[in-house]
């Protein structure tokens, strides 16, 4: 018959088999399967001696009839077990809400014994941690203090180590199918007074044993399968509860040396190969930061400057006739750059040069009459309107602003101010020499008291990204500015080789060289600084 069913679980229908021998006798099997909601529950089989008159669809007919009874048991169970879990579920849930509530491991253990204690109808519940492969009790039920030292208490220990050291709960009056789990311990405690049940069940944190937890009362009321499964499913959420308070619960310096002691352990346990070959890798790279030097450098913000920078101003109240150059135009000495209106001098000088001519025609008619008189003062006149003309002329010259020397223009666009007014000393133009540059370098502060005269460096400038400059330190100024929030001081760098390539204002990053350090120094450089400052800040 066993085939007939194996049979019938495969095809999951109704089979008939016949034909086959058993006790001697020809007999056959009739299957019907037990489906609900399309899962296979189990099988109907029925085995029956072959006779002449026996119908096999009768028998099928009357096996599918007994299927809506067992459906109904089936149903029946399910109703049952899901209302047992339900209570179970409520019962753990109300064990468990005394605990969690309570943000002190302490009083979160004395809240959970108590509470097992009446939920439970328990006489006393006892729980332990497990320390140093030793249990100590360190809560009872309904018992504030009580004395550690006690020989109660000590049993009670011992039945926890009892069921530590071996893995696995114990329950008394013990299982007659568990006869090899050892309750020595347990049986002490039990025949120390009035004979008593026992469970003892163990708390667990990540699969180590944290501690155990005792439950006795009257020897007439032993625990039930339903409690025990009851109580070690509460057993393993309290259990990690229980832990994480306890080591939340530690001081702080408890906490760091636990930390230290776990990550040795760890490092000089058998396992965790990485973490020790990251150590290793640490350590190495460790030795050969504190070991090797390397040039220390300052980087600091650079700008390319003229050696000199020459105004060019306008030399006279006027207005901008024409504009010849604009910023970045490279000029010759002499070049013109711009002029300003002469008309109003030209007219002047007109009018002196009519002057100087009425006063010659004086000067001659006075010599022609021999007045000596008339000839002294229009000869100081004819002199005067010659000094008029000289100055007028110089005036008209200057009226065309040249460039003082070969150079490069830095500022001064006239091209769009063309017939405006100008006034005397009105900067128009900036020139600087082609042929001498200085670095201007902007260095934090914090890094002031490194540098100094005659440094060497190097500049990688924005506008040649491919090419390095050489530079040395020079005047290091004490007035401060503000870049970008940093409080920088100026520092002016001579360029030794002069170069075509540079221009005024161009921008880049300067390192200067202070000296040799080990890179584990560099690298800690503003690190160290820092904690200097904070210790100082907070120190009273």
């Amino acid at each position: 018959m066993s085939s007939a069913v194996d049979l019938t679980i495969a095809q999951r229908k109704p089979i008939v088999k016949s034909g086959y021998q058993e006790h001697g006798k020809t007999c056959c099997a009739v299957g019907v399967p037990v489906l609900r909601d399309g899962a296979l529950f189990g099988v109907i089989a029925v085995q029956l001696a072959v006779r002449a008159d026996l119908d096999l669809r009768r028998v099928v007919d009357e096996v599918k009839w007994a299927l809506p009874a067992m459906e109904l048991r089936l149903v029946v169970r399910d109703l049952n077990e899901g209302a047992l879990s339900q209570a179970r579920a409520r019962a753990a849930v109300e064990l468990l809400a005394g605990a969690l509530d309570e943000p002190r491991w302490s009083v979160a253990a004395a809240t959970a014994v108590t509470d097992f204690c009446d939920r439970l109808a328990c006489d006393r519940v006892a729980l332990g941690r497990r320390h140093r492969r030793r249990s100590k009790v360190v809560s009872l039920s309904h018992s504030g203090n009580f004395q550690r030292s006690s020989e109660l208490v000590q049993r009670i220990a011992d039945a926890m180590d009892e069921a530590i050291d071996q893995g696995e709960p114990i329950r008394m009056p013990q299982d007659s199918d568990n006869t090899l789990t050892l309750t020595a311990a347990h049986q002490e405690l039990i025949h120390s007074g009035v004979p008593r049940a026992v469970l003892t069940v163990l708390l667990r944190r990540d699969g180590r044993v944290t501690g155990a937890m005792v439950l006795e009362r009257g020897g007439n009321n032993p625990f039930r399968d339903e409690e025990v499964e009851l109580v070690e499913a509460v057993a393993g959420i309290l259990g990690p509860v229980l832990e994480e308070k306890r080591l939340n619960d530690r001081a702080l310096p408890v906490k760091v040396v636990a930390e230290i002691g776990r990550f040795g352990a760890a490092v000089l346990g058998p396992r965790k190969a990485g973490l020790k070959a990251a150590i290793l890798l640490a350590g190495v790279a460790l030795w050969f930061a504190w070991t090797t030097a390397v040039p220390f450098h300052i980087t600091a913000d650079a700008r390319v400057e003229g050696e000199i920078r020459r105004v060019v101003a306008s030399p006279l109240d006027g207005y901008v006739a024409s504009a010849a150059a604009i910023p970045g135009d490279i000029v010759a000495e002499n070049d013109i750059l711009a002029t300003l209106d002469d008309r109003d001098l030209r007219l002047e000088i007109a009018r002196w040069n009519t002057v100087r001519a009425q006063r010659q025609r004086e000067y001659e008619t006075a010599l022609a009459d021999r007045d000596r008189a008339a000839i002294g003062i229009t000869a100081t006149q004819i002199s005067q309107a010659e000094a008029e003309i000289a100055l007028l002329e110089e005036r008209l010259a200057r009226t065309q602003l040249r460039a003082p020397f070969d150079g490069v223009v830095l500022s001064g666009d006239l091209d769009q101010s063309v017939g405006a007014p100008v006034s005397r000393g009105q900067v128009l133009y900036e020139i600087a020499p082609l042929d001498a540059y200085r670095i201007v370098l902007s260095v934090d502060e914090r890094d002031l008291a490194l540098v100094g005269e005659g440094l060497a460096g190097e500049v990688i400038l924005t506008a040649l990204p491919g090419r390095t400059f050489g530079v040395e330190t020079g005047r290091v100024t004490s007035v401060a500015g503000v870049e970008d929030g940093r409080n920088v001081f100026r520092v002016d760098a001579q360029l030794p080789e002069q170069t075509n390539l540079l221009r005024p204002g161009m921008e880049g990053i300067a390192k200067i060289t202070v000296d040799e350090r080990p890179l584990l120094m560099i690298w800690t450089h503003g690190l160290r600084n820092w904690a200097r400052m904070a210790i100082w800040r907070w120190l009273p």
